[in-house]
């Protein structure tokens, strides 16, 4: 969704419709201002579709969800696609990780690990020399199922 041409100074004299001054409104229409920047931080101004505004005021949509398609114009990943980006990202990227973060690994199913671990060691004796000393593979002793 695109930013306005619209100055802070303009928005502040609409009405204020969430109390930290973060959506506006005015002759029937949304805005949501918010700084971006970093050091040199600007307050721009976005215009809320109704239909957006309706959504967060109804309680269906979070005031971060809102905001979050605002700026990327998508909805904010689920838990399962949070949980499927990592997966692949560990499966195509950062094998390794398996190695040394064992918690990774609780991602994953133990037939998806029977794949995975030998190609993490391999990734990880390439890039190391060897395996660390206190390293166990989650192979031996693992009973989660599928």
């Amino acid at each position: 969704m695109a930013k306005t041409r619209l100055t802070w100074e303009e928005v502040s004299q609409y009405e204020q419709m969430e109390p930290e001054g973060k959506i506006w409104r005015h002759n029937g229409l949304y805005y949501y201002v918010t700084e971006e920047g970093g050091i040199a931080a600007q307050r721009v101004v976005y215009e809320l579709p109704e239909e957006l505004y309706r959504l967060f005021e109804k309680g269906e949509k979070t005031f971060h969800d809102i905001t979050f398609k605002l700026q990327t114009g998508n909805w904010p990943p689920t838990e399962e696609e949070k949980i499927a980006n990592d997966k692949k990202f560990i499966a195509e990227e950062s094998r390794t990780v398996l190695i040394d973060l064992p918690e990774t690994r609780d991602l994953f199913t133990q037939k998806e690990l029977e794949k995975l671990i030998p190609l993490a060691e391999k990734d990880w004796i390439e890039w190391k020399g060897k395996l660390p000393d206190d390293y166990v593979s989650p192979l031996k002793n693992k009973t989660k199922e599928d």
